[in-house]
């Protein structure tokens, strides 16, 4: 007879609930109120996380759920490793972080990653302005895109293989002054250039409308086309003048607010790290809950301090 294999027991019943806070954060990467956020904006859900154990099999609580998915996005353990940890079979495990990070997507993208409200600009853009020691007014946000290594796909890989020698998927994003995104776009191959994403997604038809018509700005590096509402360095041909150099300086002392959103991101979230899985639809999925689970740590911490 097969014998079954030894799993950790009672460790979401006992060992998690007596965790002290820093024990939690430093284990889960998120804090207890980033957790009870999110399990509270999923239960309005209940008819979209099914029961992870059919046939009349007790059902899988959805605190349980929320803390394999959480444990899975911020840790590079196998499936196996997790399921061990968690008590549950593979099977189970695997079931019960695609519900949540596929109800994540859809019930929840629009909720936590959204545009700042027009009578949010002006604050937002006090704030880059004093931000560091050189001035930048009517700045609304910085972008750029960031490569997320993947396995390599089976249909088209040639596709995927970015210019840094891997393959990758790209997430581009916008965020503002407190590292929140307040636009993803996530799915095109690593092989295509950030302005090609940037052309085929929703940000650059309506760009000009979001920044109020070209009165505020977004920030980019030089890979991206200048426009009315985006903002990119002169070109250094070695001729720059002096206020064309100090218009780079500052205009770079500004972005890196983006970089530092993505350093923040893939260093909470290290399945970004390295994302094996086949499926590309699930792969994008996996990154997008990664960026939405990064609003709401913003959004607890903001509320805490």
């Amino acid at each position: 007879m097969r014998e079954d294999r030894i799993k950790s027991l009672q460790y979401f019943e006992y060992t998690i609930p007596n965790y002290l806070p820093d024990a939690f954060k430093h284990f889960f990467k998120v804090s207890h109120e980033t957790v009870d956020k999110l399990c509270e904006s999923l239960s309005q859900y209940p008819g979209v996380l099914p029961e992870a154990y059919p046939r009349g099999r007790a059902h899988i609580p959805l605190q349980k759920k929320v803390l394999m998915t959480v444990r899975y996005l911020v840790s590079q353990e196998t499936v196996r490793e997790l399921s061990d940890r968690f008590g549950v079979t593979e099977h189970s495990l695997i079931c019960c972080k695609r519900q949540v990070i596929e109800t994540m997507c859809d019930q929840l993208l629009r909720r936590f990653i959204t545009w700042p409200k027009h009578d949010e600009f002006r604050a937002i853009s006090t704030r880059f302005d004093e931000m560091g020691r050189h001035n930048f007014p009517d700045i609304l946000g910085a972008i750029d895109g960031s490569h997320i290594p993947i396995q390599a796909p089976i249909n088209n890989p040639k596709c995927y293989f970015n210019r840094k020698q891997f393959h990758s998927i790209v997430l581009q994003g916008v965020c503002v002054d407190d590292l929140k995104f307040t636009d993803v776009n996530v799915g095109w191959p690593g092989r295509v250039h950030d302005a090609k994403v940037l052309r085929n997604s929703s940000l650059w038809d309506e760009g000009f409308h979001k920044c109020d018509y070209g009165n505020f700005h977004l920030l980019g590096d030089g890979a991206y086309p200048l426009k009315e509402w985006l903002l990119t360095p002169y070109r250094d041909n070695g001729h720059l003048s002096q206020k064309q150099t100090q218009f780079n300086i500052a205009l770079s002392s500004k972005r890196q607010v983006i970089e530092r959103a993505f350093g923040l991101l893939k260093g909470r979230f290290r399945r970004l790290k390295f994302i094996n899985m086949k499926s590309i639809r699930e792969i994008c999925q996996t990154i997008v809950a990664a960026c939405i689970l990064h609003n709401i740590c913003n959004m607890t911490f903001l509320k805490k301090y």
